[in-house]
């Protein structure tokens, strides 16, 4: 049985090169890729609001955090520009921006990602959750429509990637 938990940034801090493989491997990202993303994750272990949930068996087979972004961090100042003021206020103002969620590929499709992002939202405070998914019909995207997050921006792309993601939000 997989065994879902809230843990605490310097746990989850150990867990970072096995975390960034499964990020990898559930993205389908190369190498180089996944070595970047570890770094980025070491970062964010020390953003306000920390927090995250794994799930594990055996070893690590998925996991998910998030955090309390500000103005002055990429992805919250890139996605404040694009939604315009009044949204951006309205969304962005006390909000736990959900930046990874992944399970295992072998280990997909058991309802792992379900329960995780149920433990996740429940461990977060904030009025809002906000996270960027790619923009098209996946799993990962009925899964979050499914616990009421909607489309805030879609068809939008991060500057320095070609990618096409949807911004979504959930008000609490």
């Amino acid at each position: 049985m997989t065994r879902i938990e809230v843990v605490d940034a310097a746990t989850f801090a150990r867990l970072i090169p096995t975390a960034a493989h499964i990020y990898g491997a559930a993205m389908a990202r190369p190498p180089e890729m996944v070595v970047q993303r570890r770094e980025i994750m070491q970062t964010h272990i020390m953003r306000r609001g920390f927090t995250a949930v794994t799930a594990t068996g055996d070893e690590l087979v998925g996991f998910g955090y998030g955090y309390h972004g500000r103005q002055g961090e990429w992805w919250h100042d890139v996605v404040a520009d694009a939604l315009g003021r009044v949204a951006a206020r309205r969304w962005l103002r006390n909000a736990f921006e959900l930046a990874e969620l992944h399970v295992r590929p072998d280990e997909q499709g058991a309802g792992i990602g379900r329960r995780l992002l149920d433990t996740l939202l429940g461990a977060a405070a904030g009025r809002t959750v906000v996270l960027s998914t790619h923009d098209r019909d996946s799993p990962a995207r009925r899964l979050y429509r499914s616990t009421g997050f909607a489309d805030l921006l879609d068809d939008f792309v991060f500057p320095g990637s070609s990618e096409v993601y949807a911004v979504m939000g959930l008000e609490r």
